[in-house]
Protein backbone atom coordinates (compact mmCIF):
# COMPACT_ATOMS: atom_id res chain seq x y z
CA UNK A 1 0.00 0.00 0.00
CA UNK A 2 2.58 2.49 0.95
CA UNK A 3 3.97 1.91 -2.93
CA UNK A 4 0.12 2.81 -4.03
CA UNK A 5 0.52 6.08 -1.97
CA UNK A 6 3.60 7.20 -3.14
CA UNK A 7 2.77 6.70 -7.06
CA UNK A 8 -0.95 8.78 -6.11
CA UNK A 9 -1.21 11.91 -8.12
CA UNK A 10 -3.77 14.88 -8.10
CA UNK A 11 -6.84 14.90 -10.32
CA UNK A 12 -7.08 17.90 -12.41
CA UNK A 13 -7.67 21.43 -11.05
CA UNK A 14 -10.76 21.93 -12.45
CA UNK A 15 -11.91 19.87 -9.59
CA UNK A 16 -11.10 23.28 -7.26
CA UNK A 17 -14.22 24.43 -8.72
CA UNK A 18 -16.55 21.72 -8.20
CA UNK A 19 -15.39 21.42 -4.77
CA UNK A 20 -16.37 24.78 -4.37
CA UNK A 21 -20.31 24.25 -3.82
CA UNK A 22 -19.08 21.49 -0.61
CA UNK A 23 -18.52 25.03 0.81
CA UNK A 24 -21.13 27.37 -0.11
CA UNK A 25 -23.22 27.06 2.70
CA UNK A 26 -20.65 29.44 4.49
CA UNK A 27 -22.00 32.10 2.36
CA UNK A 28 -25.12 32.00 4.92
CA UNK A 29 -23.02 34.23 7.13
CA UNK A 30 -22.69 37.19 5.09
CA UNK A 31 -26.10 37.31 3.48
CA UNK A 32 -27.37 36.73 7.41
CA UNK A 33 -25.20 39.76 7.85
CA UNK A 34 -26.11 41.92 4.60
CA UNK A 35 -30.14 40.98 5.43
CA UNK A 36 -29.77 42.19 9.00
CA UNK A 37 -28.25 45.69 8.03
CA UNK A 38 -30.85 46.14 5.53
CA UNK A 39 -33.76 45.88 8.03
CA UNK A 40 -32.06 48.13 10.58
CA UNK A 41 -31.25 50.07 7.90
CA UNK A 42 -26.97 50.47 9.36
CA UNK A 43 -25.90 50.50 5.39
CA UNK A 44 -22.37 52.41 6.84
CA UNK A 45 -22.17 48.96 9.48
CA UNK A 46 -22.45 46.86 6.42
CA UNK A 47 -19.85 48.15 4.40
CA UNK A 48 -17.25 48.53 7.09
CA UNK A 49 -17.69 44.99 7.75
CA UNK A 50 -17.39 44.12 3.62
CA UNK A 51 -13.86 42.68 4.91
CA UNK A 52 -15.53 39.45 6.91
CA UNK A 53 -17.42 39.03 3.88
CA UNK A 54 -14.55 38.91 1.71
CA UNK A 55 -12.74 36.91 4.58
CA UNK A 56 -15.70 34.20 4.06
CA UNK A 57 -15.50 33.60 0.36
CA UNK A 58 -11.65 33.67 0.40
CA UNK A 59 -12.34 30.65 3.04
CA UNK A 60 -14.22 29.23 0.71
CA UNK A 61 -11.89 29.22 -2.00
CA UNK A 62 -9.07 28.14 0.57
CA UNK A 63 -11.23 24.94 0.97
CA UNK A 64 -12.11 24.08 -2.17
CA UNK A 65 -8.17 24.05 -2.93
CA UNK A 66 -7.46 22.31 0.28
CA UNK A 67 -10.20 19.45 -0.47
CA UNK A 68 -8.22 19.41 -3.93
CA UNK A 69 -5.17 19.04 -2.65
CA UNK A 70 -5.84 16.06 0.08
CA UNK A 71 -7.57 14.40 -2.97
CA UNK A 72 -4.93 12.22 -4.77
CA UNK A 73 -5.23 8.45 -6.61
CA UNK A 74 -3.92 5.81 -8.39
CA UNK A 75 -4.87 3.50 -10.94
CA UNK A 76 -3.36 0.59 -12.89
CA UNK A 77 -4.07 -2.83 -13.92
CA UNK A 78 -4.60 -4.28 -10.56
CA UNK A 79 -7.25 -1.32 -9.25
CA UNK A 80 -8.04 2.21 -7.76
CA UNK A 81 -6.14 3.95 -5.08
CA UNK A 82 -8.12 7.09 -3.66
CA UNK A 83 -7.20 9.28 -0.45
CA UNK A 84 -9.58 11.75 0.47
CA UNK A 85 -10.37 14.59 3.29
CA UNK A 86 -8.98 17.16 5.07
CA UNK A 87 -9.48 16.84 7.96
CA UNK A 88 -10.73 13.73 8.30
CA UNK A 89 -8.84 11.07 6.18
CA UNK A 90 -10.45 8.45 4.07
CA UNK A 91 -8.30 6.18 1.66
CA UNK A 92 -9.92 2.83 0.04
CA UNK A 93 -8.64 0.51 -2.72
CA UNK A 94 -10.51 -0.92 -5.10
CA UNK A 95 -9.90 -4.00 -6.90
CA UNK A 96 -9.89 -4.61 -10.80
CA UNK A 97 -11.80 -6.97 -10.89
CA UNK A 98 -14.30 -5.59 -8.70
CA UNK A 99 -15.34 -2.19 -10.70
CA UNK A 100 -18.47 -3.11 -12.56
CA UNK A 101 -18.68 -0.51 -14.92
CA UNK A 102 -15.51 2.48 -15.59
CA UNK A 103 -17.35 5.52 -16.98
CA UNK A 104 -15.09 8.35 -19.05
CA UNK A 105 -17.47 11.61 -19.66
CA UNK A 106 -15.97 13.75 -22.05
CA UNK A 107 -18.63 17.10 -22.32
CA UNK A 108 -18.38 19.60 -25.03
CA UNK A 109 -17.49 22.41 -22.93
CA UNK A 110 -14.37 20.59 -21.17
CA UNK A 111 -13.61 18.79 -24.22
CA UNK A 112 -11.60 22.48 -25.27
CA UNK A 113 -9.45 22.46 -21.85
CA UNK A 114 -9.12 18.65 -22.58
CA UNK A 115 -10.65 17.85 -19.25
CA UNK A 116 -12.29 14.78 -18.57
CA UNK A 117 -14.67 12.87 -16.02
CA UNK A 118 -13.66 9.57 -14.46
CA UNK A 119 -16.79 7.46 -12.61
CA UNK A 120 -16.39 4.40 -11.02
CA UNK A 121 -19.19 2.05 -9.62
CA UNK A 122 -19.09 -0.94 -7.86
CA UNK A 123 -22.08 -3.33 -6.73
CA UNK A 124 -21.44 -1.55 -2.85
CA UNK A 125 -21.78 1.70 -3.43
CA UNK A 126 -24.40 4.13 -3.50
CA UNK A 127 -27.48 3.49 -6.18
CA UNK A 128 -27.51 7.10 -6.85
CA UNK A 129 -23.65 8.25 -7.26
CA UNK A 130 -21.21 6.43 -8.43
CA UNK A 131 -18.09 4.81 -6.01
CA UNK A 132 -15.96 7.59 -6.88
CA UNK A 133 -15.47 10.16 -9.73
CA UNK A 134 -12.88 13.11 -10.45
CA UNK A 135 -11.72 15.12 -13.05
CA UNK A 136 -8.16 14.14 -14.72
CA UNK A 137 -6.31 15.38 -18.11
CA UNK A 138 -8.04 14.50 -21.25
CA UNK A 139 -4.47 11.73 -21.87
CA UNK A 140 -4.63 10.49 -18.39
CA UNK A 141 -8.82 9.64 -19.45
CA UNK A 142 -6.93 7.72 -21.89
CA UNK A 143 -4.20 5.77 -20.24
CA UNK A 144 -7.16 4.91 -17.25
CA UNK A 145 -9.38 3.63 -20.25
CA UNK A 146 -6.70 1.48 -21.82
CA UNK A 147 -6.46 -0.46 -18.50
CA UNK A 148 -9.78 -2.37 -19.34
CA UNK A 149 -9.56 -2.49 -23.33
CA UNK A 150 -9.08 -6.14 -24.79
CA UNK A 151 -9.09 -7.64 -27.98
CA UNK A 152 -12.75 -8.29 -29.10
CA UNK A 153 -14.51 -11.90 -29.08
CA UNK A 154 -15.01 -13.72 -32.06
CA UNK A 155 -18.73 -14.79 -33.50
CA UNK A 156 -18.81 -17.86 -35.32
CA UNK A 157 -18.04 -16.57 -38.95
CA UNK A 158 -14.74 -14.76 -37.17
CA UNK A 159 -16.14 -11.75 -37.35
CA UNK A 160 -15.45 -8.96 -33.90
CA UNK A 161 -18.24 -9.23 -32.03
CA UNK A 162 -19.15 -5.76 -32.12
CA UNK A 163 -21.70 -3.49 -33.36
CA UNK A 164 -22.40 0.27 -35.00
CA UNK A 165 -26.40 0.70 -35.72
CA UNK A 166 -27.45 3.21 -38.02
CA UNK A 167 -28.77 6.51 -38.10
CA UNK A 168 -31.66 5.79 -38.83
CA UNK A 169 -32.25 3.31 -36.25
CA UNK A 170 -30.69 6.49 -34.00
CA UNK A 171 -33.60 9.03 -35.14
CA UNK A 172 -35.78 6.39 -34.92
CA UNK A 173 -34.40 5.17 -31.36
CA UNK A 174 -34.93 9.37 -30.53
CA UNK A 175 -37.95 9.95 -32.44
CA UNK A 176 -40.30 7.34 -30.22
CA UNK A 177 -38.53 7.53 -26.91
CA UNK A 178 -38.28 11.79 -26.14
CA UNK A 179 -40.34 11.99 -23.67
CA UNK A 180 -42.30 14.80 -24.85
CA UNK A 181 -43.13 13.05 -28.21
CA UNK A 182 -46.75 11.98 -27.62
CA UNK A 183 -47.32 15.05 -25.33
CA UNK A 184 -46.66 17.74 -27.44
CA UNK A 185 -48.99 15.92 -29.65
CA UNK A 186 -51.68 15.63 -27.24
CA UNK A 187 -51.44 19.23 -25.91
CA UNK A 188 -51.56 21.26 -29.32
CA UNK A 189 -54.58 19.41 -30.52
CA UNK A 190 -55.77 20.10 -27.36
CA UNK A 191 -55.09 23.50 -27.44
CA UNK A 192 -56.02 24.09 -31.03
CA UNK A 193 -59.76 22.64 -30.37
CA UNK A 194 -60.15 24.20 -27.09
CA UNK A 195 -58.67 27.84 -27.78
CA UNK A 196 -61.76 27.65 -30.82
CA UNK A 197 -64.35 26.42 -28.66
CA UNK A 198 -63.37 28.97 -25.63
CA UNK A 199 -63.32 31.66 -28.08
CA UNK A 200 -67.15 30.71 -29.28
CA UNK A 201 -67.62 31.48 -25.68
CA UNK A 202 -65.78 34.83 -25.30
CA UNK A 203 -67.58 38.08 -26.20
CA UNK A 204 -67.58 39.29 -30.22
CA UNK A 205 -64.82 41.16 -30.40
CA UNK A 206 -62.39 38.22 -29.24
CA UNK A 207 -63.91 35.93 -30.93
CA UNK A 208 -63.31 38.42 -33.96
CA UNK A 209 -59.96 39.08 -32.85
CA UNK A 210 -58.91 35.29 -32.71
CA UNK A 211 -60.69 34.63 -36.29
CA UNK A 212 -58.61 37.13 -37.77
CA UNK A 213 -55.39 35.89 -36.29
CA UNK A 214 -56.49 31.93 -36.74
CA UNK A 215 -56.84 32.62 -40.38
CA UNK A 216 -53.51 34.00 -40.61
CA UNK A 217 -51.73 31.56 -38.61
CA UNK A 218 -51.42 27.41 -39.85
CA UNK A 219 -53.74 24.74 -38.25
CA UNK A 220 -56.35 27.65 -37.61
CA UNK A 221 -54.80 28.05 -34.18
CA UNK A 222 -55.50 31.09 -32.21
CA UNK A 223 -52.27 32.73 -31.79
CA UNK A 224 -52.02 32.21 -27.74
CA UNK A 225 -52.64 28.96 -28.20
CA UNK A 226 -50.50 28.36 -31.71
CA UNK A 227 -47.76 30.30 -29.32
CA UNK A 228 -48.12 27.85 -27.05
CA UNK A 229 -48.23 24.58 -29.26
CA UNK A 230 -45.67 26.19 -31.28
CA UNK A 231 -43.37 26.42 -28.34
CA UNK A 232 -44.13 23.01 -26.91
CA UNK A 233 -43.14 21.64 -30.57
CA UNK A 234 -39.39 23.69 -30.34
CA UNK A 235 -39.40 22.06 -26.57
CA UNK A 236 -39.85 18.53 -28.25
CA UNK A 237 -37.35 19.28 -31.19
CA UNK A 238 -35.00 20.30 -28.49
CA UNK A 239 -35.90 17.31 -26.72
CA UNK A 240 -35.50 15.00 -29.56
CA UNK A 241 -31.98 16.66 -30.74
CA UNK A 242 -30.57 16.31 -27.15
CA UNK A 243 -31.44 12.52 -27.24
CA UNK A 244 -30.13 11.71 -30.53
CA UNK A 245 -27.33 13.91 -29.98
CA UNK A 246 -26.54 11.32 -26.49
CA UNK A 247 -26.91 7.97 -28.91
CA UNK A 248 -24.96 9.27 -32.00
CA UNK A 249 -22.46 7.22 -32.83
CA UNK A 250 -23.35 4.48 -31.12
CA UNK A 251 -20.79 1.70 -30.85
CA UNK A 252 -20.90 -1.75 -28.86
CA UNK A 253 -18.37 -4.25 -28.39
CA UNK A 254 -18.18 -7.44 -26.77
CA UNK A 255 -14.68 -8.44 -25.36
CA UNK A 256 -14.35 -12.25 -23.04
CA UNK A 257 -15.28 -10.58 -20.06
CA UNK A 258 -16.38 -6.49 -20.85
CA UNK A 259 -18.77 -5.11 -22.85
CA UNK A 260 -18.06 -1.79 -24.29
CA UNK A 261 -20.46 0.83 -25.01
CA UNK A 262 -19.52 4.27 -26.64
CA UNK A 263 -21.45 7.12 -27.93
CA UNK A 264 -22.47 10.46 -28.34
CA UNK A 265 -21.93 14.02 -30.00
CA UNK A 266 -22.02 16.62 -27.40
CA UNK A 267 -21.35 14.54 -24.26
CA UNK A 268 -18.67 11.58 -25.66
CA UNK A 269 -19.21 8.74 -23.23
CA UNK A 270 -17.48 5.60 -22.94
CA UNK A 271 -18.49 2.61 -20.46
CA UNK A 272 -16.67 -0.56 -19.78
CA UNK A 273 -18.40 -2.65 -17.46
CA UNK A 274 -18.50 -6.27 -16.46
CA UNK A 275 -20.70 -8.51 -18.41
CA UNK A 276 -21.11 -10.70 -14.98
CA UNK A 277 -22.71 -7.66 -13.65
CA UNK A 278 -25.03 -7.30 -16.08
CA UNK A 279 -28.71 -7.50 -14.16
CA UNK A 280 -30.95 -8.18 -17.17
CA UNK A 281 -31.41 -7.47 -20.44
CA UNK A 282 -35.14 -5.39 -21.26
CA UNK A 283 -36.44 -5.43 -24.84
CA UNK A 284 -38.94 -2.77 -24.55
CA UNK A 285 -41.53 -1.40 -26.34
CA UNK A 286 -44.49 0.43 -26.53
CA UNK A 287 -48.01 0.29 -28.07
CA UNK A 288 -47.10 1.87 -31.09
CA UNK A 289 -43.69 -0.10 -31.94
CA UNK A 290 -45.52 -2.95 -31.45
CA UNK A 291 -47.49 -2.94 -33.43
CA UNK A 292 -44.54 -1.58 -36.06
CA UNK A 293 -43.19 -4.46 -34.82
CA UNK A 294 -39.80 -2.67 -33.80
CA UNK A 295 -37.50 -4.05 -30.59
CA UNK A 296 -35.10 -2.19 -29.00
CA UNK A 297 -32.95 -3.26 -25.75
CA UNK A 298 -31.59 -2.05 -22.81
CA UNK A 299 -29.54 -3.03 -20.21
CA UNK A 300 -29.54 -2.83 -16.45
CA UNK A 301 -26.02 -3.07 -14.76
CA UNK A 302 -24.39 -1.46 -12.13
CA UNK A 303 -22.91 1.98 -13.24
CA UNK A 304 -24.07 2.13 -16.38
CA UNK A 305 -27.40 4.37 -17.44
CA UNK A 306 -26.86 5.96 -13.98
CA UNK A 307 -27.09 9.32 -15.23
CA UNK A 308 -30.72 9.19 -16.95
CA UNK A 309 -30.18 12.85 -18.38
CA UNK A 310 -27.08 12.67 -20.44
CA UNK A 311 -26.17 8.81 -20.15
CA UNK A 312 -26.90 6.07 -22.38
CA UNK A 313 -29.18 3.43 -22.03
CA UNK A 314 -30.00 1.24 -25.05
CA UNK A 315 -27.20 -0.80 -26.95
CA UNK A 316 -29.58 -1.92 -29.41
CA UNK A 317 -31.62 0.69 -31.13
CA UNK A 318 -35.45 -0.17 -32.40
CA UNK A 319 -35.22 -2.66 -35.50
CA UNK A 320 -36.83 -5.78 -36.45
CA UNK A 321 -37.15 -9.15 -34.59
CA UNK A 322 -34.65 -11.11 -36.67
CA UNK A 323 -32.03 -7.97 -36.41
CA UNK A 324 -32.76 -7.63 -32.98
CA UNK A 325 -31.84 -11.12 -32.20
CA UNK A 326 -29.60 -11.10 -34.05
CA UNK A 327 -27.48 -8.46 -32.36
CA UNK A 328 -28.64 -9.66 -29.08
CA UNK A 329 -26.58 -13.09 -29.58
CA UNK A 330 -23.50 -11.15 -30.98
CA UNK A 331 -23.30 -8.62 -28.07
CA UNK A 332 -24.81 -11.13 -25.37
CA UNK A 333 -25.15 -14.33 -26.25
CA UNK A 334 -25.97 -15.58 -23.21
CA UNK A 335 -29.06 -13.93 -22.76
CA UNK A 336 -31.24 -16.01 -25.29
CA UNK A 337 -35.36 -15.68 -25.35
CA UNK A 338 -37.31 -18.65 -24.97
CA UNK A 339 -40.66 -19.34 -25.32
CA UNK A 340 -43.16 -18.88 -23.03
CA UNK A 341 -44.25 -22.21 -20.79
CA UNK A 342 -46.24 -20.55 -18.65
CA UNK A 343 -48.77 -17.83 -19.41
CA UNK A 344 -52.03 -16.57 -17.76
CA UNK A 345 -55.09 -18.40 -18.86
CA UNK A 346 -58.26 -17.44 -20.97
CA UNK A 347 -60.69 -16.66 -17.56
CA UNK A 348 -57.87 -14.00 -16.56
CA UNK A 349 -58.22 -11.00 -19.08
CA UNK A 350 -60.34 -9.16 -16.17
CA UNK A 351 -57.55 -9.27 -14.02
CA UNK A 352 -55.65 -7.80 -17.25
CA UNK A 353 -57.96 -5.28 -17.61
CA UNK A 354 -59.53 -3.81 -14.90
CA UNK A 355 -57.40 -1.02 -14.11
CA UNK A 356 -57.80 0.68 -17.12
CA UNK A 357 -61.31 -0.72 -17.53
CA UNK A 358 -62.55 1.80 -15.39
CA UNK A 359 -61.75 4.71 -16.74
CA UNK A 360 -62.77 3.48 -20.23
CA UNK A 361 -65.90 3.60 -18.39
CA UNK A 362 -66.64 6.23 -15.90
CA UNK A 363 -64.86 9.13 -18.48
CA UNK A 364 -67.57 8.59 -21.24
CA UNK A 365 -70.13 8.47 -18.31
CA UNK A 366 -68.97 11.40 -16.53
CA UNK A 367 -68.56 13.37 -20.48
CA UNK A 368 -72.53 12.53 -20.88
CA UNK A 369 -73.42 13.37 -16.91
CA UNK A 370 -71.83 16.97 -17.68
CA UNK A 371 -73.01 17.48 -20.78
CA UNK A 372 -76.48 16.88 -19.63
CA UNK A 373 -76.15 18.92 -16.98
CA UNK A 374 -74.65 21.88 -18.00
CA UNK A 375 -75.72 21.64 -22.14
CA UNK A 376 -73.86 24.89 -22.63
CA UNK A 377 -70.72 23.56 -21.94
CA UNK A 378 -71.54 20.38 -23.73
CA UNK A 379 -68.54 21.67 -26.63
CA UNK A 380 -66.07 21.84 -24.34
CA UNK A 381 -67.15 18.68 -21.72
CA UNK A 382 -67.33 16.70 -25.31
CA UNK A 383 -63.48 17.68 -26.34
CA UNK A 384 -62.15 17.24 -22.64
CA UNK A 385 -63.89 13.94 -22.40
CA UNK A 386 -62.78 12.72 -25.60
CA UNK A 387 -58.75 13.62 -24.99
CA UNK A 388 -59.01 12.01 -21.15
CA UNK A 389 -60.26 9.03 -23.08
CA UNK A 390 -57.01 8.71 -25.07
CA UNK A 391 -54.56 7.63 -22.42
CA UNK A 392 -57.44 5.60 -20.83
CA UNK A 393 -57.59 4.01 -23.87
CA UNK A 394 -54.40 3.48 -24.98
CA UNK A 395 -52.96 1.78 -21.65
CA UNK A 396 -56.60 -0.32 -22.26
CA UNK A 397 -54.41 -1.62 -25.69
CA UNK A 398 -51.21 -1.90 -23.72
CA UNK A 399 -52.64 -4.53 -20.96
CA UNK A 400 -55.02 -6.12 -23.93
CA UNK A 401 -51.63 -7.05 -25.36
CA UNK A 402 -50.12 -7.82 -21.98
CA UNK A 403 -52.53 -10.64 -21.46
CA UNK A 404 -51.48 -11.94 -24.88
CA UNK A 405 -48.36 -11.81 -24.57
CA UNK A 406 -47.21 -11.90 -20.91
CA UNK A 407 -45.64 -15.34 -19.44
CA UNK A 408 -42.42 -16.86 -18.00
CA UNK A 409 -39.81 -19.56 -19.49
CA UNK A 410 -36.94 -20.89 -18.75
CA UNK A 411 -33.76 -22.08 -20.63
CA UNK A 412 -30.31 -23.21 -19.86
CA UNK A 413 -30.86 -21.20 -16.17
CA UNK A 414 -32.06 -18.26 -17.51
CA UNK A 415 -35.21 -16.95 -17.52
CA UNK A 416 -37.38 -14.70 -19.80
CA UNK A 417 -40.45 -12.66 -18.14
CA UNK A 418 -42.98 -10.87 -20.43
CA UNK A 419 -45.08 -8.37 -18.61
CA UNK A 420 -46.24 -5.03 -18.77
CA UNK A 421 -45.42 -1.75 -16.42
CA UNK A 422 -47.72 1.33 -17.40
CA UNK A 423 -47.54 2.29 -21.10
CA UNK A 424 -44.57 -0.18 -21.75
CA UNK A 425 -44.13 -3.90 -22.88
CA UNK A 426 -40.81 -4.97 -21.12
CA UNK A 427 -39.57 -8.76 -22.29
CA UNK A 428 -36.93 -9.65 -19.69
CA UNK A 429 -34.19 -12.11 -19.74
CA UNK A 430 -31.91 -12.62 -16.25
CA UNK A 431 -29.64 -15.57 -14.68
CA UNK A 432 -31.39 -17.29 -11.84
CA UNK A 433 -28.25 -15.94 -9.55
CA UNK A 434 -29.75 -12.43 -10.01
CA UNK A 435 -32.93 -13.22 -8.09
CA UNK A 436 -32.85 -11.48 -4.88
CA UNK A 437 -36.21 -12.61 -4.25
CA UNK A 438 -39.55 -14.50 -5.27
CA UNK A 439 -42.95 -13.17 -4.05
CA UNK A 440 -45.82 -15.40 -4.96
CA UNK A 441 -49.10 -13.46 -3.89
CA UNK A 442 -52.25 -14.79 -3.94
CA UNK A 443 -55.44 -13.14 -3.54
CA UNK A 444 -58.98 -14.85 -2.05
CA UNK A 445 -60.44 -14.93 -5.68
CA UNK A 446 -57.03 -16.60 -7.05
CA UNK A 447 -57.21 -19.56 -4.46
CA UNK A 448 -60.11 -20.87 -5.88
CA UNK A 449 -58.24 -22.22 -9.32
CA UNK A 450 -54.64 -22.23 -7.43
CA UNK A 451 -53.62 -18.98 -9.48
CA UNK A 452 -51.10 -16.40 -8.34
CA UNK A 453 -49.49 -13.27 -9.36
CA UNK A 454 -45.38 -13.46 -9.82
CA UNK A 455 -43.52 -10.77 -8.66
CA UNK A 456 -39.61 -11.13 -9.08
CA UNK A 457 -37.03 -8.65 -7.41
CA UNK A 458 -33.64 -8.85 -9.19
CA UNK A 459 -30.26 -7.84 -7.85
CA UNK A 460 -28.98 -4.94 -9.27
CA UNK A 461 -28.16 -1.55 -7.67
CA UNK A 462 -31.03 -1.38 -5.76
CA UNK A 463 -34.16 -3.97 -6.60
CA UNK A 464 -35.68 -3.95 -9.68
CA UNK A 465 -39.37 -5.59 -9.68
CA UNK A 466 -41.19 -7.54 -11.95
CA UNK A 467 -45.02 -8.57 -11.68
CA UNK A 468 -46.60 -10.82 -13.81
CA UNK A 469 -50.02 -11.49 -13.37
CA UNK A 470 -52.25 -14.73 -12.89
CA UNK A 471 -50.34 -17.57 -12.95
CA UNK A 472 -50.57 -21.18 -12.16
CA UNK A 473 -49.27 -21.47 -8.53
CA UNK A 474 -48.03 -25.00 -8.99
CA UNK A 475 -46.28 -24.16 -12.27
CA UNK A 476 -44.10 -21.23 -10.62
CA UNK A 477 -43.05 -22.92 -8.07
CA UNK A 478 -41.61 -25.54 -10.24
CA UNK A 479 -39.92 -23.52 -13.19
CA UNK A 480 -38.05 -21.18 -9.89
CA UNK A 481 -37.46 -25.04 -7.82
CA UNK A 482 -39.53 -23.95 -5.03
CA UNK A 483 -40.88 -26.62 -2.81
CA UNK A 484 -44.20 -25.89 -1.99
CA UNK A 485 -44.52 -24.22 0.90
CA UNK A 486 -48.49 -24.62 1.62
CA UNK A 487 -47.58 -28.55 1.71
CA UNK A 488 -44.68 -28.14 3.80
CA UNK A 489 -46.54 -26.25 6.15
CA UNK A 490 -49.54 -28.99 6.58
CA UNK A 491 -46.81 -31.24 7.20
CA UNK A 492 -44.95 -29.50 10.23
CA UNK A 493 -48.83 -29.03 11.70
CA UNK A 494 -48.98 -32.50 11.01
CA UNK A 495 -46.24 -33.39 13.03
CA UNK A 496 -46.71 -31.19 15.60
CA UNK A 497 -50.55 -32.66 16.14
Amino acid sequence: MSDVRARAIHAHPFSILTFLYRFLFLLIIPLARGFISALTGDIFSWVRGAWFDILIVALIIILAYQKWEHFQYDMDINGVYIATGIFFRSEFYIPQDRISTLSVIRPFWLRPFRIARIRIDTIAGDPRSPDAAFYVWSREADRISSLRATPPAMDSDGAPAQDRPHLYELVLLSLLTSNSFIGIVFIATFFSHMGQILGEELSGILVTTFEELSRRIAFGLPPIFAGAALLLLCGWLVAFCISLLQVKNLFVCRSENTLHVSGGVLVQKEYSLRRDDVSFIDIRQSLTTRLLRLYSVYINAIGFAKDKKSDIAAVIPFSSKKRTQKRLALLLPEYRLSQRTLKPNGGAIFKFIIEPLWPCLLIPAGTIAACWLLPSWVEIFRFAGFMLCLPAFWFLGVRLLDFASSGVSCCENYYTLRYSKLYHLHTVVFSYDKISLINIRQSILQRGDDKCDLVISTRAEGHMRHHIRNLDRSASLEIFRLPDFLIVMKKKRAQKS
